[in-house]
C-alpha cells in the first residue's frame, strides 16, 4: 500500500508541477485572431481608427493583394495640431509597450502617464521597428495614439529579448516633440550654404 501510495503521490505531484498553463501556447495563432480582431474594428470605426500601411511596402498593385499584416492600425485617443514627423527627424514620445497578454515589455514612464511629469524618450523616427516608422510619419505633434503592430512589421518569427516570435505589439504613444534633422545646431539647407 505505501509504494502505491508513493506512486500515486509522485504522479499527482508532477501533473501540479507541469498544470502550469503556458502564457505563450499557440502564440502565432492567438496574435493572428487578436490583430484580426482589432482589423475589424479599426474597418467598423473609421473615425476613431487609422489604418496605415507599411512605408516599405511598393505601392498597391505593385505587389501582391490580400496581404493581411501589412497594415499598423492605429486607434486615436486624440490628434495634436504639430506638425509630421519625417523619416530623418528625431522624436520625443511617451510610450508603453505590451503584449497581447498584458505583459509590458519596455515603457518610457512607470504607472498611469502624466505628461507634466514624464520625461519622454528621444529616439530617430527611422531608428525603430517598421511598424512604429510607419505610425509615426502619419501622427502629428500632440497627437496620442494606441499602436497595434503586426509581428510582422515588428520582430517577425525570430523575437526579441523579452518579445516572442510571432508577437502583435500594442504601444500607447503620446508625441510629444519633434527634433528636426540638423547638422551642428543649423538646418541641412543653412550648413549646404556654408560649403
Amino acid at each position: 500500500i505505501s509504494l502505491l501510495f508513493v506512486a500515486s503521490f509522485a504522479i499527482v505531484s508532477c501533473s501540479e508541477s507541469d498544470g502550469e498553463e503556458n502564457p505563450y501556447a499557440n502564440w502565432q495563432e492567438r496574435n493572428q485572431k487578436y490583430l484580426d480582431s482589432i482589423a475589424a474594428e479599426a474597418k467598423a470605426n473609421p473615425g476613431e481608427w487609422k489604418v496605415v500601411r507599411s512605408y516599405k511596402l511598393p505601392p498597391l498593385g505593385l505587389n501582391e493583394q490580400g496581404k493581411v499584416n501589412e497594415y499598423v492600425y492605429c486607434k486615436i485617443i486624440n490628434n495634436g495640431e504639430g506638425e509630421r514627423p519625417l523619416f530623418t527627424d528625431t522624436v520625443a514620445v511617451n510610450y508603453r509597450g505590451k503584449l497581447i497578454n498584458g505583459t509590458v515589455f519596455d515603457q518610457s514612464y512607470k504607472g498611469e502617464l502624466n505628461p507634466s511629469i514624464a520625461v519622454p524618450a528621444e529616439f530617430p523616427v527611422g531608428d525603430v521597428i517598421v511598424g512604429w516608422t510607419t505610425a509615426l510619419m502619419n501622427m502629428t505633434v500632440g497627437s496620442r495614439w494606441e499602436l497595434y503592430i503586426p509581428s510582422e512589421l515588428a520582430y517577425e518569427e525570430a523575437g526579441s529579448g523579452s518579445i516572442p516570435g510571432y508577437s502583435t505589439l500594442f504601444f500607447d504613444v503620446d508625441l510629444v516633440k519633434l527634433i528636426p534633422l540638423a547638422s551642428n545646431g543649423k538646418s541641412a539647407e543653412s550648413a549646404l550654404d556654408t560649403e
